[in-house]
């Protein structure tokens, strides 16, 4: 590599010859080096250009020229295109063009200020493509040269402080390949800064129209280390590139990175079936990373079910430290620390899972953990954005959750043994305990003297419940469900799912299902006496308790209303809040309902339609039975029908007694900030839930170290302004009400596509239900479509012929109530109850998963 006016690429330049042809050229001969196809190609070096501007006496002239104004740099570009190259440059670049006999080249700069670190100069300076004679060649390359004094080029080297007469031109002339597809692939995200993605951008044909922008391309987004493909985007039904060749271009790539030690940004084609490589070159303005608040990806998936609306201070105090130990062992049941990174946090008030902590759970054992496999246990229209590719949560964006495989199996025997301890089985002795405490608690009110000992006794029993809690209970069953899909799908013919539904009809023993059931005999008993009926069609429930109180039968009806109140007024809209009154407190909401059944009253009877569907789903049973010959596999049924029966019931009545406790602790607190209100500390008793758990003890005993009636003042203008803002299901980063983009609802679908959680098919009127509220009721025959639903639901599915939720998955409570009833279910439907409008005719497919808007109303 002696001659200084053309080189040909080896496969490690020296040092000096890098100078001489620009940092792109050298690239190419490191492409060279790494065994990778690179066109045949020389090298014009920046001699050549030296040599022109001397021979032709341009130096000085553009020196006096160079100030920047749009007139001079275009007769300095003038100049340099109509000198004529001087004679040993156009006798080399001569010999060296027929040495490379290529029909077709393209000529490309390599400036040497071009991709320094820091500076890209990407796009600015020339490429001539489609050159097929000498005196073409000789042209282009005046052209590269000549690029040097662009506008855009002289701005770009004046805003970077780069000296203009330091800066010389080197040429590349490369073989044109024809390709069938072209592009670059970028070894990190150029957008969000992310080492850990590989984006391809392909086009048929050059490449060129799409480095320039003026056509749209294919993407691809793949993870590094794994070459997994997790996004893609088509501007034509079919790619531009196979998954084969996105792959091994993936591959390609991530193996030059590795060897030039940076990120690369890389123009590459692909010519019967070859992939050629043209240029490579650092990406030099690729953004830092975000901040580890911003990387973090948060939803609500189940949580919208459970706590769907903001918190107040008091209720997030108070159960999070449940939340602890029920997640706690399920998180040490895979080696994961539930203390080394935030498992939930609040978005706008409300509470959210980590995703990215749940994925780091998952790392060890599913590689690349994927947030869509949540999907199919707990649900949310959420997830499927995940699965589009829409939300991508990189390695590095994963926590530290202390998992080690020693540790971890050393720990096995200890796991085991608290499996063994706390099957599903044994949930009943934990739910008798809870009911318990819960007695305990709603005592306490009644049976204490002063604040100060109601204090003291309150974070007493406080402590006592936390430890108890754990999700380890419904381990065995959700294994027990997997063996019972097995059986139906594999051993009995069934489409899985959807027989092992149907074996779950109508098992009883749930009492938040009793609860509708106990409501529907409220009406019954009062349909009995006309006058009782009369009167409940009357005033609100003050107004006409009176009049029912002076009959016989107004007195029996007021007895089994009590008795519900008393069985189920723990009930609330919002049930885990505790700032949200309950049933016992809101009679008039009762009422309404006892009324909407009313009026249906003579046209069903969910009680005996309830018996019928137990009858059904035991025949059902036992044809299975008959069906397995095998005594193993018999026994596996039996077991895993038991098991995932006994899964739904205790996860219900575990919730019924949970929510028992929140109201337990409601009137607790009621009775505390009732007691300060009279000493004068608050200024209203539901002013306590602005409070927090350990802020009481000091503010009953004097102690307090901040104005308690100014932070209660400010955290609830915080909570109303929560209240009025909408988070997403999906929230990167921290939420930031005025960037976000609320999504986009295609007014024209007709049919939605969702997660069928209870068989069947049925067509009705579509009941459209945001909140449970007075004056909200569904007749029978109609669909309840609702965004999400929780026990407090529970009245409006006996009536419904199907149900349509938002959200959802196979272990909601909407599902489980749902497959208990007997009725078509379809779950995770995105903005179903946006869309729909009550009164509109729906055909319902649970066997399928879709919702059809039929009709108009």
């Amino acid at each position: 590599m002696n001659n200084e006016i053309v080189l040909w690429p080896t496969k490690q330049p020296a040092q000096a010859d890098r100078l001489r042809v620009g940092p792109k050229a050298a690239s190419l001969c490191m492409l060279r080096g790494l065994h990778l196809p690179v066109p045949p190609c020389f090298f014009v070096t920046t001699r050549a250009f030296r040599e022109h501007l001397e021979a032709n006496g341009l130096g000085s002239r553009i020196a006096s020229l160079a100030d920047g104004a749009q007139p001079a740099l275009e007769e300095i570009r003038q100049l340099i295109l109509r000198s004529p190259l001087a004679d040993s440059p156009r006798e080399q670049i001569a010999t060296a063009y027929e040495r490379l006999g290529a029909s077709t080249v393209a000529v490309r700069s390599s400036a040497t200020a071009e991709d320094l670190p820091g500076h890209s100069f990407a796009g600015q300076y020339e490429t001539v493509l489609s050159v097929t004679s000498l005196q073409d060649c000789e042209e282009a390359i005046k052209r590269c040269w000549a690029s040097l004094w662009t506008e855009r080029a002289y701005e770009y080297r004046r805003h970077n402080a780069i000296d203009h007469q330091q800066v010389e031109m080197a040429v590349i002339v490369q073989q044109q390949i024809e390709p069938e597809a072209a592009g670059v692939a970028f070894t990190a995200d150029p957008v969000t800064g992310s080492r850990s993605r590989i984006v391809i951008e392909a086009c048929r044909g050059l490449g060129e129209a799409l480095v320039s922008g003026q056509v749209q391309p294919d993407r691809f987004v793949l993870r590094k280390k794994t070459l997994e493909l997790i996004r893609r985007n088509f501007v034509a039904e079919e790619p531009s590139l196979s998954l084969k060749s996105v792959q091994q271009l993936a591959r390609s790539v991530r193996h030059i990175e590795k060897r030039l030690r940076c990120p690369q940004d890389i123009e590459w084609a692909v010519r019967d079936g070859t992939l050629w490589f043209l240029q490579a070159r650092p990406i030099t303005a690729l953004p830092e990373p975000k901040p580890w608040e911003d990387r973090q990806v948060w939803t609500n998936l189940n949580l919208g079910e459970v706590a769907p609306d903001v918190m107040t201070p008091m209720t997030y105090s108070v159960i999070m430290p449940m939340f602890g130990p029920l997640f706690g062992d399920i998180l040490r049941l895979f080696g994961a620390d539930p203390r080394r990174s935030p498992l939930m946090g609040l978005v706008a008030g409300r509470l959210y899972f980590n995703i990215n902590f749940g994925l780091a759970v998952a790392r060890p054992f599913i590689s690349p953990p994927k947030a869509a496999a949540l999907n199919s246990a707990f649900g949310g229209e959420q997830v499927r954005g995940f699965e589009r590719g829409e939300f991508d949560i990189c390695e590095e964006d994963l926590p530290d959750v202390g998992f080690s495989w020693p540790r971890y199996i050393l720990s096995w025997p200890g796991i085991m043994g608290r499996l063994i301890t706390h099957r599903t089985s044994r949930m009943d002795r934990f739910v008798a305990h809870l009911r318990a405490y819960n007695d305990a608690v709603a005592r306490l009110p009644s049976q204490t003297g002063t604040t100060e000992e109601l204090v003291r006794k309150a974070t007493h029993i406080f402590s006592g419940v936390t430890n108890d809690f754990t999700l380890l209970y419904f381990w065995s069953g959700a294994v027990a469900m997997g063996v019972l899909w097995k059986a139906c799908r594999d051993w009995l013919g069934g489409n899985g799912e959807g027989l092992g539904y149907r074996l779950l009809t109508a098992q009883g023993g749930m009492a938040d299902v009793e609860a509708a059931f106990d409501l529907w005999r409220l009406a019954a008993l009062a349909h009995e006496d006309k006058e009782t009926e009369a009167t409940l069609s009357g005033d609100d429930w003050g107004t006409i308790w009176p009049s029912l109180a002076a009959t016989d039968h107004g007195r029996r009806f007021l007895a089994a209303w009590d008795r519900f109140m008393a069985t189920h007024g723990q009930h609330s809209h919002n049930e885990l809040e505790l700032f949200s009154p309950r049933w016992s407190e809101t009679p008039d909401y009762i009422l309404a309902l006892v009324r909407g059944y009313l009026r249906s009253i003579d046209q069903t009877n969910p009680v005996e339609k309830q018996r019928q569907l137990a009858e059904q789903r035991e025949r059902l049973a036992e044809q299975c039975r008959r069906k397995l010959t095998n005594p193993i596999k018999r026994w596996l049924f039996d077991w895993s029908l038991r098991q995932t029966g006994n899964l739904t019931r205790v996860r219900e009545n575990s919730k019924n007694e949970a929510v028992r406790l929140m109201a337990g602790y409601r009137r607790l607190f009621l009775e505390l900030g009732e007691r300060l209100r009279q000493q004068g500390i608050l200024a209203d008793r539901e002013d306590v839930f602005f409070l927090e758990a350990a802020e009481i003890e000091p503010v009953v005993q004097g102690r307090a170290d901040f104005d308690i009636k100014q932070r209660i003042a400010e955290r609830r203008a915080e909570y109303e302004w929560n209240m009025a803002l909408t988070p997403p299901p999906v929230v990167v980063g921290r939420y930031d009400p005025q960037k976000h983009v609320a999504f986009k609802i295609d007014a024209s679908v007709k049919v939605l596509q969702g997660l069928a959680v209870s068989p069947g098919v049925t067509t009705g009127r579509a009941r459209v239900i945001t909140q449970p509220s007075d004056g909200q009721h569904v007749e029978p025959g109609e669909i309840l479509v609702a965004p999400v639903t929780n026990p407090a639901w529970t009245p409006y599915f006996l009536p419904a012929a199907g149900v349509v939720m938002d959200m959802g998955g196979i272990l909601s409570h909407g599902a489980i109530i749902a497959r208990e009833y007997g009725i078509p279910a379809v779950v995770n439907v995105g903005p179903a109850s946006q869309l729909i409008r009550t009164g509109q005719l729906l055909r319902v497919d649970a066997d399928r998963g879709t919702v059809t808007i039929v009709g108009e109303t």
